[in-house]
């Protein structure tokens, strides 16, 4: 029998710092936009364990985890910064940085390197400073042990641009207020490490430690950006999704953007959530939904009686429920009377339904775009009459131009490095679409059945029959632009 799948994927973090008291820094990097996941957000050093990192014997460390974590630690240091922490004595620059380079090219592990130059390694050093794991909407989870580890006398960290796109050394309240100004993105653990460091020397790693449970408490609250607050809410989306992301957006004045579940419990928890909101001065003036699907609408009804809140939406919305104000591309939205830098700008981004809408916030280059696109592998289901191929791929070329820098969608991950995620969107629907013209004949016409298999043969067939509705959805692209045509109840390409 094969094993169940593990929810999470073991992980370790390296907070690297140096100088004390007011000096106290501590040194992040900022992820590139090549990479899948979070790309374009500041985080610590870090990565995956490997085999090489469990094989690692560490005597005085009997958790296989923890062993496993403190190896990955320190090679994942090495690697992205080319600091090597948990050093016992010292080593040249030169051996460090061949090191670094031949682990980078896989030519060895951290413990060849060792024996190689006769470094003595301990990774017991290394101070653990708390375990975070990746909430419940990202469609890859992790299970992190974060340790904090001196700056080693004689060392400086560089960056190799790769999978990585900068690092500097930074001083907690900097970062914390350049993130209250709305010129940093990063998650939870980063924030409330900050916080800790921000605090000063005294306790430090315990305070570091003690992240996961403040970030929980009174409520949980996730904060990429300052002013956009994320609440996953548990709901039937296609899988392998299992939640909507309900965005709330702005300071004194709140948008809550698609709360998805009706369900009491999961409302309890968004009315939590936006209690203690209220507590700091910050309420929700309206409610707004990106299309119609009961994902994206569950609690609405809910949220318009217990906010007072207008409820706000495309005109073709109101035939699936009542709503207060009807809006249309190029509609603004402001929040805060006089303070327009939070007016949420409406666009219309028809595809996925003919309701969608899409919001942009110029104050952040950011996207907020309900099921334009997925936050995370994969791609969104075209379901034809009311989903449109044509005009979805329209609206994805348009909000690419806006040049976004975030993106916020109702299911997945949050993402940097936006254009490029919409353009590498794009040119899979197009490459699809190329699979789809090749597997239809000019003479003999196939059936969705018969095009399915070859034309998503990298999708699990269990998916299938959501793929069939994003293959007709091509096909009848295909058929306005006069390259393909119905056949009886099959397909063939068009005749010249």
């Amino acid at each position: 029998m094969t094993p169940p799948a593990k929810t999470f994927r073991d992980a370790a973090c390296v907070v690297l710092v140096r100088g004390k008291g007011a000096d106290r820094e501590v040194y992040w990097v900022k992820r590139s936009d090549a990479v899948p996941f979070q790309p374009g957000f500041m985080a610590f050093p870090g990565g995956k364990v490997d085999a090489a990192d469990a094989a690692f014997v560490v005597p005085s460390v009997s958790d296989d985890f923890e062993r496993a974590a403190r190896v990955c630690a320190m090679r994942e240091a090495l690697e992205e910064t080319g600091v090597l922490v948990g050093l016992a004595g010292q080593a040249s620059a030169a051996t460090i940085a061949e090191a670094r380079g031949k682990l980078l090219e896989g030519e060895t592990t951290l413990a060849e390197a060792a024996y190689t130059h006769g470094w003595s390694l301990a990774p017991e050093s290394l101070v653990f400073a708390g375990r975070w794991q990746t909430p419940v909407f990202a469609p890859v989870r992790f299970d992190t042990l974060f340790f904090l580890a001196e700056l080693p006398e004689g060392q400086s960290p560089s960056i190799i641009p790769g999978e990585l796109a900068s690092g500097e050394w930074v001083k907690p309240l900097q970062a914390l207020d350049r993130y209250r100004h709305g010129q940093l993105t990063f998650a939870a653990p980063i924030l409330w490490t900050l916080i800790a460091l921000a605090e000063g020397d005294d306790g430090l790693a315990e305070r570091i430690a003690q992240g996961p449970a403040r970030a929980a408490t009174p409520v949980r609250r996730v904060e990429l950006q300052w002013g956009v607050i994320l609440h996953a809410m548990p709901t039937k989306p296609l899988p392998p999704a299992q939640h909507t992301n309900a965005f709330l957006i702005g300071e004194s004045e709140l948008a809550l953007v698609d709360p998805g579940s009706g369900d009491p419990e999961h409302l309890r928890d968004l009315f939590a959530l936006t209690d203690h909101l209220a507590a700091e001065g910050r309420h929700v003036k309206l409610v707004i939904v990106t299309h119609h699907h009961p994902d994206h609408t569950g609690g609405v009804a809910a949220c318009r009686e217990r906010f007072g809140a207008k409820v706000v939406g495309h005109a073709s919305l109101a035939s699936h429920l009542p709503i207060d104000l009807a809006v249309k591309d190029g509609d603004r939205l402001p929040l805060a009377p006089g303070h327009n830098d939070w007016s949420l700008t409406v666009l219309e981004t028809p595809g996925h339904t003919r309701d969608s809408i899409s919001l942009w916030l110029p104050k952040r280059r950011a996207l907020f775009c309900g099921d334009l696109l997925p936050g995370g592998p994969g791609s969104v289901v075209i379901d034809p009459p009311d989903g449109d191929m044509r005009a979805y791929l329209a609206s994805l070329e348009r909000c690419a131009k806006f040049e976004p820098e975030t993106l916020f969608p109702a299911h997945g991950s949050p993402s940097g490095a936006a254009v490029r995620r919409i353009r590498n969107l794009i040119a899979h629907r197009l490459e699809r679409e190329a699979k789809v013209v090749l597997a239809l004949s000019s003479e003999d016409a196939r059936t969705l059945g018969e095009l399915v298999p070859v034309v998503y043969d990298d999708t699990k067939p269990e998916m299938w029959s959501w793929a069939e509705r994003s293959l007709l959805a091509h096909l009848e692209k295909l058929a306005a632009e006069g390259l393909a045509e119905r056949a009886g109840s099959g397909w063939r390409l068009a005749n010249a």
